[in-house]
């Protein structure tokens, strides 16, 4: 067994592309730049980071204080925090849209599976980031929003093989160090924040020092524009620091960073079971999507039913968080109306993937036999005098 898995990964090694990195040849088209931008916004995160350290003061007491000294007090402080949140965002949202490159253009298939699984465990090594460097800003809807994520994991206790072992409740405790969200739960966060990326960084330059692949595949100018790019929306839209956070008081709605927004409504619209199991399956179909779909075809309408599920995730992740943003949801009607609806696509999408593979199926029946190779002569026999 753990011979077949090594010559697996050793078979798919060479084709292993953390950043896009071996793509050389496409860069022409920007869904290929997705990559190296996400290589690019990732060092901006991580150095613009560092610089924040020098400032930042990890407690209940001092953080707020300390990131609204730096935004108003230190030199260029504002623009250093602004870089650091949307060279954030955009990780996320490029992180995303390769996500889904990846998965309509079935790179996933054999031999990207290593590449496809490492982008869905970044994703949510990425959304862990977020979530932690989101508290340390210690502002009212930071701290709202972060006691709002860590009752997701207590929703496992509620899972018949977990729920006994009090699985979802150590994980939280874990990220609480607590009972409540306090000083220990920003230390703890602060130090996941930057563990990860740390983490994170040593991994990927061991990479490719042992590869001695190029990091960025992306030409001079499209780094300047997206540069130039943060550095305007840091002016025009300064990375705001918001009330001090008072445990006392609740805001409504709570509201976190965007792309947690979705998860937020899908929690409210859902019993505790399937608040706990929904994230999990859909990690885990991310993750064997490369290993369920066995059709030969890469483009989405040669794979009907997993085409169907990416549409649906992405108008769902729109829709949930458009209804959370603006207050409309309606949880007594439309949870059931969500359900049914699910259902009832996922059912639409087997049935399209049925008749699609009958119809080729059919169609290989119809295509005529190769003619044999004709049968050489046999050889003469030589003529003797």
């Amino acid at each position: 067994m753990w011979d077949r898995l090594r010559d697996w990964i050793r078979e798919r090694r060479d084709k292993l592309n953390l950043f896009d990195e071996t793509l050389v040849a496409r860069q022409d088209n920007p869904i290929y730049l997705l990559g190296p931008l996400l290589y690019y916004f990732w060092m901006i995160t991580v150095v613009s980071g560092v610089v924040l350290m020098i400032w930042y003061e990890p407690t209940t007491t001092g953080a707020f204080t300390s990131i609204d000294r730096i935004q108003h007090e230190v030199p260029l402080g504002w623009l250093i925090r602004g870089l650091h949140k949307y060279a954030a965002d955009g990780l996320i949202v490029t992180i995303i849209l390769r996500i889904y490159r990846m998965y309509f253009l079935g790179e996933y298939k054999k031999p990207g599976e290593l590449s496809w699984m490492l982008g869905i465990l970044g994703l949510i090594l990425a959304m862990i980031s977020g979530i932690t460097g989101y508290l340390l800003i210690w502002n009212q809807r930071a701290f709202w929003a972060a006691k709002t994520v860590l009752t997701v994991p207590v929703y496992f206790d509620q899972i018949p093989v977990l729920g006994p072992m009090g699985f979802g409740s150590m994980i939280a405790y874990i990220f609480l160090g607590g009972p409540a969200v306090g000083q220990a739960t920003i230390t703890r966060f602060y130090a996941l924040h930057f563990g990860i990326s740390l983490v994170l960084l040593i991994l990927i330059e061991v990479f490719f020092q042992r590869t001695r692949r190029k990091r960025i595949n992306m030409s001079l100018v499209p780094m300047v524009l997206f540069m130039v790019m943060l550095v305007v929306i840091s002016q025009v839209l300064p990375a705001e620091s918001g009330r001090r956070a008072d445990p006392t008081r609740t805001p409504l709605p709570i509201l976190s960073d965007w792309y947690f927004l979705a998860l937020y409504q899908y929690v409210k619209y859902t019993p505790p079971l399937w608040a706990g199991l929904g994230p999990g399956l859909l990690i885990t179909y991310g993750m064997l999507v490369p290993f369920l779909d066995r059709s030969r075809g890469r483009r989405p309408l040669e794979r009907p039913f997993f085409f169907v599920v990416g549409v649906m995730a992405l108008v769902y992740f729109l829709v949930f968080t458009t209804l959370i943003l603006f207050n409309i949801a309606v949880i007594e009607r439309e949870p059931f109306i969500m359900m049914n609806l699910t259902l009832v696509v996922l059912i639409l999408g087997v049935l399209w993937e049925v008749r699609y593979r009958r119809r080729q199926r059919a169609r290989a029946a119809q295509m005529p036999a190769a003619p044999a190779p004709a049968a050489s002569p046999p050889p003469r026999a030589a003529a003797h005098g």
